[in-house]
């Protein structure tokens, strides 16, 4: 006889009790948002040592005080990407109606593998992803699907490449490979295209890195050495991947260039669009992206200028039946036939089984707001961007340095205050200021490395920073300087 619902159970499914829960959590993240846009508590970047974080969770987890109690501290702890002095990594500032979305595509957790685990999302995913492909440029006929992020959409785009112009690998997903394959790549490339390549089992040779100019641009002799080389080696080299645009400096591959490329040598052509490729969206700064029409996959996360949560990327096909490419799968408790091109099936075509209503996200957007909004933030993020490094170049005279004109919301620039005498001594200086930085909490900014000297680099992603927001982070940093020269 089955036993009575346990308590506890009971307690997890009340209504009741999760209406109250509801209310007090929505309460703390107003306060939140709030406190973040009012920039009333130092909260962009609440810094503690890894160590001492871990021990404070070892300590923390150990006397439960309710789900109210816990989300309130971890809003406290988290970094505040609602602050507009955050301005570190490539991470939407979601519209905080998404949260709403969250909670709501939470509770239904319907699949995405098969029609049947999530009629509704199934159906909108593919509705919507032939939508804002022709709203991008591509023709009719184009399609795609959503995953969990662009490093995913990158590996199933080449995989699709593979089998579509991988020679003696066109069956590699059903005999295997023989590691001969290779993908140009520019050499300030995203590392995930790197990624992907080794987990195809073409290792480090298998990635052509191409050269780039002093716009960290592919250029067409770095193409054309790179392709003779792996040529030279032995390799078949499968497709062309253009970055729009470039981790590191926010750098646009002339698309067209690297289309036409590709076109002549019979490759297929990828753009990684993760970052930048929402740039289409905007009348202001659609030349940026000029050519990505004309790929045969594109690459674009909603979750970084697009305002959505994390994780929620489009792989975009020009031609919506080569979404098939990449997988031919027997699975016979989700789909009867492996060859069959059926679109409602998405486990057909994803390197995921179970994955989040995504498409739900990107709709929510849509209906509130309309496919306007996308090129409003991507104009507003590209001009904080050029104020930035506006304002930089003003304060040369204090020893700041640009590292080239922005053309997309990622800045890079130093803060040398006095001649160093080398470049290491101007690296290490360098680091140790965005340390002093960080720990200090107001702001966030990250760093990278390119041409060999250590940058500053900010990624503007929220649209409510403004002008005395970027002032102020500059004026902490030249009083971390001033202070750091002081000591020698």
């Amino acid at each position: 006889m089955l036993e009575p619902l346990h308590p506890l159970l009971r307690k997890a499914y009340d209504p009741d009790r999760f209406a109250l829960l509801g209310k007090e959590v929505l309460n703390d993240l107003v306060i939140h948002l709030n406190e973040a846009q009012s920039r009333s508590v130092p909260q962009s970047m609440p810094w503690t040592h890894p160590e001492e974080e871990k021990k404070h969770w070892e300590t923390r987890l150990d006397r439960p005080e309710g789900l109210a109690a816990l989300m309130r501290e971890v809003i406290r702890r988290s970094n505040g990407l609602q602050d507009p002095r955050y301005m570190g990594h490539q991470v939407a500032v979601p519209f905080p109606d998404g949260a709403l979305v969250g909670m709501v595509t939470d509770m239904l957790n319907n699949g995405g593998a098969v029609y049947e685990m999530g009629p509704t999302n199934s159906a909108m995913e593919e509705v919507l992803m032939s939508r804002i492909g022709e709203m991008m440029g591509l023709a009719e006929g184009c399609g795609g699907i959503m995953c969990h992020g662009g490093t995913l959409a990158n590996l199933v785009a080449l995989l699709a490449a593979r089998r579509a112009h991988g020679g003696q690998a066109r069956d590699a997903w059903r005999d295997g490979d023989d590691g001969m394959g290779a993908v140009l790549v520019s050499d300030q490339a995203h590392y995930c295209v790197d990624r992907a390549v080794r987990i195809m089992g073409w290792g480090k040779e298998g990635v052509g890195l191409v050269a780039t100019d002093s716009h960290h641009r592919m250029t067409r002799e770095g193409l054309e050495e790179s392709y003779a080389a792996m040529q030279a080696s032995g390799r078949r080299v499968v497709a062309v991947v253009g970055s729009a645009c470039t981790t590191s400096s926010g750098a646009f591959d002339d698309l067209n260039l690297a289309a036409d490329f590709a076109r002549e040598r019979g490759l297929w052509f990828h753009v990684d669009g993760a970052h930048g490729a929402p740039a289409v969206f905007s009348a202001r700064h659609r030349q940026a992206v000029a050519g990505m029409e004309r790929a045969d996959s594109i690459a674009m996360d909603f979750h970084k200028i697009m305002g959505v949560p994390a994780l929620c990327t489009g792989l975009f096909y020009a031609r919506q039946e080569d979404s098939f490419l990449p997988f031919t799968q027997a699975a016979e408790y989700l789909w009867s036939d492996a060859e069959d091109p059926e679109w409602w099936n998405f486990g057909k075509r994803t390197f995921e089984c179970t994955k989040r209503m995504l498409s739900t996200r990107v709709a929510a957007v849509l209906e509130e707001y309309g496919p306007e909004i996308w090129g409003v933030l991507v104009d507003r993020l590209f001009g904080l961007g050029a104020e930035l490094a506006d304002l930089v170049e003003s304060r040369r005279a204090n020893g700041w340095e640009l590292a080239m004109r922005p053309e997309a919301n990622i800045v890079c620039f130093r803060l040398l205050p006095e001649a160093l005498g080398s470049l290491k001594a101007e690296n290490d200086f360098t680091l140790r200021l965005r340390q002093k930085h960080l720990e200090a909490g107001a702001h966030y900014v990250v760093q990278t490395r390119f041409g060999g000297v250590v940058w500053l680099r900010c990624t503007l992603m929220n649209p409510l920073t403004g002008a005395a927001d970027l002032n102020a982070m500059l004026d902490a940093f030249e009083g971390l300087a001033a202070g750091l020269a002081n000591q020698g």
